[in-house]
């Protein structure tokens, strides 16, 4: 599912999405990734999910390190 809003997304909005579009359209045993944006971990969004019976996994923090296109031009 998506969401087009015509704000910045804060953890209210997000919250209100999840619970309102996302968790009645997925399938069982759903496997999540998100990113480290603050509102994805706040908001009781991640205990909704988990209690649904889905998995959540979420992607490593950025590190320029271990990116090799940081380094192409070194």
């Amino acid at each position: 599912t998506a969401g087009l809003f015509d704000t910045n997304v804060d953890v209210e909005l997000f919250t209100g999405w999840g619970g309102q579009d996302l968790l009645p359209k997925l399938p069982p045993a759903s496997i999540l990734v998100m990113d480290n944006a603050t509102f994805h971990k706040r908001g009781g969004t991640q205990a909704a999910l988990i209690h649904d019976g889905h998995t959540l996994e979420s992607l490593l923090p950025y590190s320029p390190d271990l990116n090799q296109i940081e380094h192409k031009w070194a």
